[in-house]
């Protein structure tokens, strides 16, 4: 990851213009208003924007003025001694070795100015790349990394909920060492790549520093030596360990939903110090559930398809159906049709976000249209044929197996007899006597 700062000069500070005026703010400006005056100025002059003559120049004062600003105790050495102020000694080598040694160290005394958060806020949040986030050694709080997985539940354990125990791996804080990557009364020193800094900087045309992550010590500033390192965690400060954790399935979960557990995921992936705070990222559950054999549901409605015979279809009748909570007897009214359907309260899934209540259950009938396997199933359901006057239905002698002839067929008025039996049969259920047959003749 790579984070960039813009620092000004040790010089433009002894040479710097009235900050105030630069920005264009009032002596009594917040810091609220002078950072929102900042953003918007460099916006305008920023070199890789701004083109005109005196551009960079103009941005690399706004920029002095804002460092200036921004820090409370310049604010108020320069409020108080003006330009002079910001001499060489005025702020106790500002930007330099307090101690009057060394060279200029563009990181001491000041974070300096965040390059990512700058062109977030300047220009719509393009940025110049990367994250935006500080390098490691300038944070105190550090949050591990979430987990994802998967269990899978029956239809019926889906809808009444369940305890579930998940076991999966994650990073944890390492107990030999607690986390520090080191052994029992060893320190760890000064990373030799960074100087303790955490990052690497280079000075590019323009007084900009490009910083980043320094690749020896993470951005931590120190080291571990081989022979201090911690023998169960090798100085990393975590260990992969599998482990358990009971979460509680609330009833009436869908498929595919995602259930979170906080701080149960990893451990953040950091040696731990003095002023720090871990903490853990959290597991997510992905509940999926497998298909009932009968069963399906849209919401917390629960359908059911019943497969009835035409004949309880016809005339109505009582089926049983089975519910989450066992059968019930189910009233079927005389002439339904296939993709009818009846609603039975609260017998459906639970709902809410405790599942206190309960959706219905829509019951959908299937009419299964019997086909005759005898001679007098055909005979029935021509005679019926005849009663309710279909036409389009297809007529035939159907073989018996009494009374037949003697070439093994039954005769022409056998059949008819039969037939006019069930027919008289059928009109007598329906109702109608003698004298309501349409079929007699004068």
């Amino acid at each position: 990851m790579t984070t960039r700062y813009f620092h000004a000069s040790r010089s433009s500070f002894a040479s710097v213009k009235d900050p105030y005026k630069v920005l264009n703010v009032d002596r009594n400006a917040s810091a609220k208003d002078i950072k929102k005056a900042y953003y918007a100025l460099a916006k305008k002059y920023h070199p890789d924007v701004n083109k005109e003559a005196g551009a960079e120049e103009r941005f690399h004062d706004i920029q002095a003025a804002y460092e200036l600003l921004s820090d409370a105790e310049k604010k108020r050495q320069y409020d108080q001694f003006g330009a002079a102020g910001m001499g060489a000694g005025g702020m106790g080598g500002m930007g330099g070795n307090p101690g009057g040694g060394g060279g200029f160290n563009p990181f001491a005394g000041s974070e300096g100015i965040d390059f990512e958060e700058l062109f977030k806020n300047a220009f719509g949040g393009a940025g110049m790349g990367g994250s935006g986030r500080r390098s490691a050694n300038m944070h105190r709080v550090y949050r591990g990394e979430d987990i994802e997985v998967s269990t899978v539940l029956s239809f019926l354990e889906a809808a009444k909920g369940k305890s579930q125990t998940i076991t999966y791996s994650a990073l944890t804080q390492c107990t030999t060492c607690e986390g520090s990557g080191l052994k029992p009364g060893r320190s760890r020193t000064t990373c030799g790549s960074c100087g303790g800094t955490g990052t690497q900087s280079q000075l590019l045309a323009g007084n900009f520093h490009v910083s980043t992550t320094c690749s020896e010590c993470g951005g931590s500033g120190v080291v571990i030596n081989r022979s201090d390192a911690c023998s169960t965690c090798h100085a990393s400060g975590v260990v992969h360990e599998s482990r358990s954790t009971v979460i509680n399935i609330p009833p009436g979960v869908e498929d595919g939903v995602l259930l979170r557990v906080p701080r149960e995921g990893d451990a953040p992936d950091i040696l731990k110090s003095s002023g720090m705070r871990l903490e853990n990222g959290d597991l997510f559950v992905r509940v999926r559930v497998r298909p009932h054999k009968h069963f399906r549901r849209d919401g917390s409605t629960l359908l059911y398809t019943a497969e009835i015979p035409m004949t309880t279809a016809a005339l109505g009748g009582r089926i049983r159906v089975p519910t989450l909570d066992g059968e019930v007897d189910l009233t079927v009214p005389s002439g339904t049709q296939s993709g009818a359907s009846i609603t039975i309260p609260g017998r459906g899934l639970p709902k809410g976000p405790r599942g206190t209540s309960a959706g219905d259950m829509k019951v959908n009938f299937d009419v299964k249209i019997k086909r005759p396997q005898s001679a007098e199933e055909t005979a029935l359901l021509e005679a019926l044929a005849d009663t309710i006057k279909d036409s389009n239905a297809k007529r035939i002698y159907p073989p018996m197996k009494d009374n037949v002839s003697a070439g093994g067929m039954p005769s022409e008025n056998q059949h008819h007899q039969r037939h006019g039996f069930l027919r008289d049969a059928f009109r007598r259920i329906l109702g109608k006597g003698d004298d309501q047959n349409d079929d007699k003749t004068t």
